[in-house]
């Protein structure tokens, strides 16, 4: 259980994070939250594939690809006229990290039975 209250750790400092930079005038501070929160969920995967629990596989690609839709989404939302709305590519770019979610826990699970 400690593990897992690491990921989930992450994720609630990540939406923290998310948050204060939306509602509050602390950009910097969510911004650090944000930071943690990713360090913490990506070192969760780390431990959990070197103790053998996880294997990487092809979700593996799933997040690859989600991070560079999402990123580039958030990249074209500063621009005047970019040649597709930001917010599909950053609601696909999320889409994606939620398939690699779901291939991840659905392995995790498969490996301890």
């Amino acid at each position: 259980m400690k593990s897992k209250s690491i990921l989930f750790a992450g994720i609630i400092l990540l939406i923290g994070g998310i948050i204060l930079r939306k509602v509050t005038q602390f950009e910097a501070i969510g911004l650090a939250l944000i930071i943690v929160g990713v360090a913490l969920k990506t070192g969760y995967i780390i431990v959990k594939a070197k103790r053998g629990e996880y294997k990487p596989g092809k979700e593996l690609i799933l997040l690859i690809l989600g991070l560079l839709i999402f990123f580039t989404g958030l990249y074209l939302r500063k621009s005047d006229h970019p040649p597709i709305e930001p917010i599909y590519l950053i609601v696909l770019g999320i889409t994606l990290k939620v398939g690699f979610i779901i291939g991840f826990i659905r392995k995790v699970r498969s490996n301890k039975n």
